[in-house]
Order: C-alpha cells, then sequence, then structure tokens
C-alpha cells in the first residue's frame, strides 16, 4: 500500500525582518498567479466510488481495464516550470470523484511556457488481484534517475553509479539495471554529500530517485524504504513516489 508524504514547515520571524517577510508573500502571491494551474474534466462516469484507501495507482497500457470502473477523463494545464503539479491536481480532483487509480493518456507543451496533461481514471474495489496483476506489467529491479521537474531550465545534477560519473538534464531520465546479487552504490554531492546503496528485490521493486524534491513543492527529504542511505552535509538524494514517478516517465524524455 502506497502512501503519500506531507510535509508541514513552520518558521517564526523576528519584528525587524517584517519588511522582508511582506516582500516574500507578495513573490508568492505573483509566482501563484504566473505558474497557476488549470484543470478540466473532459468525461465523467456515472457513478461516485468510495475508496477504501487513499491512493493513485499508476495502471500500465498493458493491463486489460474491463473489470474496474472508468471514473473521468481530466485535463490539466499549467507552468512547465513544475510538470509534477499538473500530476498533483489532477490527483486531488480525481480523488474527490472516488478515484483510485489511473491510466496516461497523453502530455503535450502547449507554448514557450505552458503544458497539458491528460490522465484516464479508474476505480477499482481491490476484491480481487487486479493491482497485482497491474503491477507485474510495471518495470522491474531498475533505478531510475530524473533530473529537475522544471523543464525550462537548462541546469544539469552531476551523481555517481559505482564510482562512475553521470549528469542529468531538466526534464530527462536515466534508468540503471539492478543486476542479481549486484548492490548499486548512488552518491550525490561526493565526500560530504549522500550516499545510498541499492539492492535488488526479490518483488522486483524499482527505485525511482531525484535531486531536487519532486513531487514535494520545493522541499526535500532524506528518507527511502528499500535502500540504506547516508547523509553528511551537501547533496541529497530524494525518493520520487512511484506512481508519479511512472507518469513522469511518460512525461520526460530519456537521456542516453
Amino acid at each position: 500500500m502506497l502512501h503519500y508524504l506531507r510535509i508541514i514547515l513552520t518558521c517564526r520571524v523576528k519584528k525587524h525582518y517584517k519588511m522582508k517577510q511582506i516582500l516574500i508573500l507578495l513573490y508568492c502571491l505573483y509566482s501563484g498567479l504566473a505558474f497557476s494551474q488549470e484543470i478540466e474534466i473532459l468525461e465523467k462516469g456515472d457513478t461516485l466510488q468510495k475508496p477504501k484507501y487513499v491512493q493513485f495507482i499508476y495502471l500500465s497500457e498493458k493491463t486489460p481495464l474491463d473489470s474496474i470502473t472508468f471514473v473521468a477523463k481530466i485535463k490539466a494545464t499549467g507552468s512547465l516550470h513544475n510538470v509534477s503539479n499538473l500530476f498533483l491536481f489532477i490527483n486531488a480532483e480525481a480523488q474527490k470523484l472516488g478515484a483510485n487509480s489511473f491510466k496516461f493518456e497523453s502530455f503535450k507543451t502547449l507554448d514557450s511556457q505552458n503544458g497539458e496533461l491528460i490522465l484516464s481514471t479508474y476505480y477499482c474495489n481491490g476484491e480481487d488481484d487486479f493491482f497485482d496483476k497491474n503491477f507485474e506489467n510495471l518495470p522491474k529491479n531498475k533505478i531510475y534517475i530524473f533530473g529537475s521537474q522544471d523543464m525550462l531550465a537548462t541546469k544539469t545534477q552531476s551523481y555517481k553509479i559505482n564510482g562512475e560519473k553521470h549528469e542529468i538534464e531538466s526534464g530527462k531520465f536515466a534508468q540503471f539495471d539492478i543486476k542479481p546479487d549486484e548492490e548499486v552504490k548512488i552518491n550525490k554531492g561526493g565526500f560530504t554529500g549522500m550516499t545510498l546503496w541499492v539492492k535488488r528485490k526479490p518483488e522486483g521493486y524499482s527505485s525511482f530517485l531525484n535531486f531536487s524534491g519532486i513531487g514535494l513543492n520545493g522541499t526535500s527529504y532524506n528518507a527511502y524504504s528499500g535502500g540504506v542511505g547516508v547523509s553528511i552535509n551537501t547533496g541529497t538524494i530524494n525518493k520520487i513516489e512511484p506512481n508519479l514517478a511512472l507518469a513522469l516517465l511518460k512525461i520526460y524524455s530519456e537521456q542516453k
């Protein structure tokens, strides 16, 4: 069962920083207008479901959907500076309608600043092994490294896999196989950064990682279940929620 992580940041500011607070607030208000998202329901089913658990499971294009209920086809448009927000806004709207799973339909850029994401959403009652069958159609025993979700940025981020240096560009992903009896060492930030060791899992789980907190609205965290990580000072390796990551594989392009 997959659960979403919510991080609440709080801070106290002294009185002589009041003007700085006002400037930050104005900037946030401007950013909210500049990068606003729009949601549109393109199609809607006849029934309102009530899933037992809060989840939003990626459905492979190889998985037959005749045994589950269509809820809605939803379109999100918004800034390419934070492309994961398109997914998160659809997720929130779909769960209001009772969906607990989705199929990727399309993604495209509308202009130099904005993109459009369309997902079809579904409800599965979970009484059969539908999600288990769907899991068999997902990538197995791989490590995916994602660049920044700001698809308008030109920066690259460097990291090492088993001591070999690599770079990942914004809006791109790289993939690596986890071989049998292998432990993959991932490092970000050198000696004073973070190092993560990932082993092959019997169930075939893949790992989805990034260095900029994708899907966490700019925040980051060092927790990663299924791997062992050590962070000293600089450099952070973040885990991306798997269903979001699988959608991003359709939005990003692969870096060769």
